[in-house]
């Protein structure tokens, strides 16, 4: 029996060689070879959990940043209006368009591949979520890029207002146990606040909601 994990230490990221099935309050998600899985690591899981119709308002546009297996995207499209689903790997991208296509969310979810905001070009949504690379490092394969990465959440943090529609919001999730929860701290431009908090196998973590000053 696979034990459950909430983090993983800085060392490369392994993606199960199998289809996986992963049921989040009782919503299958498929997870494919070479895509990480945010669900069996909790943090996405969490992330998904927590989209509610107050920080996702009926006619909101969602950008699921580092959408791995879509698991946050299909959460929102349920409460939003249009969800705009990116990831850096393909094979992600892939298994994002799968699950919109098997919960029948294909006409309000779309996929793109691409780096952070680069999908998107000069486009505002009134809710970005984010589930970061959690270690400074180099990724050792696609897949790795979801757990490590030198700059993906300083960009994030910079670049974030320009895709915010006026009084939108951006949702996070992270943890003391990370290398990139202190640049909260020092991202004067942004004003956080914890929306929730979970304690799982002794550790903590946190979604943290982000606004422009």
């Amino acid at each position: 029996m696979r034990l459950p994990r909430l983090l993983s230490p800085p060392r490369p990221a392994t993606s199960d060689s199998e289809i996986a099935l992963e049921f989040v309050n009782g919503t299958a998600i498929v997870v494919l070879p070479g895509v990480f899985n945010g669900i069996r690591f909790h943090t996405g899981a969490f992330m998904a959990e927590t989209l509610s119709r107050e920080l996702v308002p009926a006619g909101a546009s969602v950008l699921d940043l580092g959408t791995g297996s879509g698991v946050s995207a299909i959460f929102a499209a349920r409460l939003g209006r249009r969800v705009v689903a990116t990831d850096v790997n393909p094979d992600a991208v892939r298994c994002a368009t799968i699950n919109a296509l098997a919960h029948r969310l294909e006409h309000v979810i779309e996929t793109r591949t691409g780096d952070l905001f680069a999908p998107i070009g000069a486009e505002r949504f009134d809710v970005v979520v984010f589930n970061p690379p959690y270690f400074y490092g180099v990724p050792a394969d696609a897949a790795d890029a979801a757990l490590r990465s030198t700059d993906a959440f300083a960009r994030f943090l910079a670049e974030l207002p320009a895709h915010l529609t006026p009084g939108g919001r951006a949702l996070i999730v992270t943890s003391p146990e990370t290398d990139v929860e202190p640049e909260l701290w020092t991202a004067d431009h942004l004003v956080v606040s914890r929306v929730r908090v979970r304690h799982v196998l002794g550790k903590i973590i946190n979604i943290f909601e982000l606004r422009p000053r």
